[in-house]
């Protein structure tokens, strides 16, 4: 009589943890990006009731002349940018359709849809060779940061992040003191 029951409780915690790593579309991408998506999650609902603290130019990420509006139009971004070296997709969390990554040498950029056509949802910078607006960059310590975008950030895990208003920020990931990525995030 036992190992019937044993069996279906396996069953159980096998399923259940099945549908839990299933989440919204997850892949490989979407489950390193879970931690920071959460992270990001808060900060956003922190961010609609601090105000913003950076301006909105601060929240435009830009590479070789390129000016990339978050939750504007991904195809157009994605065309300026020119060629990235890889693409992935998975379910939507944010609405019908799908969400894209695509990969380049130095950034990531996240897309999602609405209304038919993907929007910018994040770009993901890990390398020192992209500074922000104000010059920071991967590699900077966190008070180089603060040097540059003040004190009016929200510590979100190991996260600073600065709200720019209309649901984008800049978000600096410390560790040991150091700048180790930086994500222009848009809240959906």
């Amino acid at each position: 009589m036992k190992r019937p029951i044993i069996y279906l409780v396996s069953a159980v915690i096998a399923v259940t943890s099945a549908c839990a790593l299933a989440g919204c579309g997850s892949n490989s991408s979407s489950q390193a990006n879970s931690k920071a998506e959460s992270v990001q999650s808060s900060v956003a609902q922190s961010s609609a009731q601090a105000g913003g603290t950076i301006s909105a130019d601060d929240a435009v990420f830009s590479f070789n002349g390129v000016k990339v509006e978050l939750n504007g139009d991904a195809d157009a971004a994605i065309a300026a940018l020119g060629e990235y070296k890889d693409v992935s997709s998975q379910l939507s969390c944010h609405g019908e359709g799908e969400d894209k990554t695509y990969t380049y040498d130095n950034f990531v950029l996240n897309t999602y849809p609405l209304d038919g056509k993907d929007r910018v949802l994040e770009i993901v910078v890990k390398s020192a060779d992209i500074p922000t607006s104000k010059g920071v960059k991967v590699g900077d310590s966190a008070s180089a940061v603060k040097e540059a975008y003040g004190d009016g950030f929200r510590e979100v895990g190991t996260y600073y992040a600065y709200d720019a208003g209309d649901g984008k920020s800049l978000q600096f990931l410390i560790e040991n003191d150091s700048v180790k990525e930086i994500d222009y995030y848009y809240d959906v």
